[in-house]
């Protein structure tokens, strides 16, 4: 006598799912054939998915967070402080660059940066223009005589 195979997989058995159509009517498919169903399905949602239109929102927050990368400044390589003809004060940093300084008019007071075309030349910009001469610096401004300023 023969006994009849023992079905154990899923895809083997006659599994009926129903689904409603529009009138109501049901019809019944094999769940072996829903499952080639559902394997077809899934790429085309994926696709309809990716077809949906952007958040503004998300847009505009993703336009906001790109920024340019930022080049920093050169270092600080020194410090000096010069004191004029007339008894003015200058707050003197030069940069690792070595073509460019940052100069002060007081402790607090606004930076001016003036550079050189290139290394042991008068730094200018800005209506000055400052020449290094050993621990003395020439100083020449616009509407303002020349003045020697000796390292403090």
């Amino acid at each position: 006598m023969l006994a009849e195979p023992v079905q154990n997989s899923v895809l083997e058995r006659k599994v009926m799912v129903f689904l409603l159509k529009g009138g109501g009517a049901a019809r019944r498919i094999p769940g072996s054939r829903l499952i080639i169903l559902l394997l077809m399905a899934a790429p085309v949602a994926g696709v309809l998915v990716g077809c949906s239109k952007p958040d503004q929102s998300n847009a505009s927050n993703a336009a906001a967070n790109m920024t340019v990368p930022m080049r920093m400044p050169p270092a600080i390589v020194a410090s000096h402080t010069y004191r004029c003809v007339g008894g003015e004060v200058l707050y003197v940093d030069f940069l690792a660059d070595e073509t460019s300084i940052n100069v002060k008019r007081g402790p607090t007071g606004r930076s001016l940066r003036l550079t050189a075309p290139a290394q042991g030349l008068a730094y200018v910009g800005d209506g000055m223009n400052l020449t290094l001469d050993g621990k003395d610096i020439k100083l020449d401004e616009a509407k303002k005589p020349s003045r020697m300023c000796k390292r403090a």
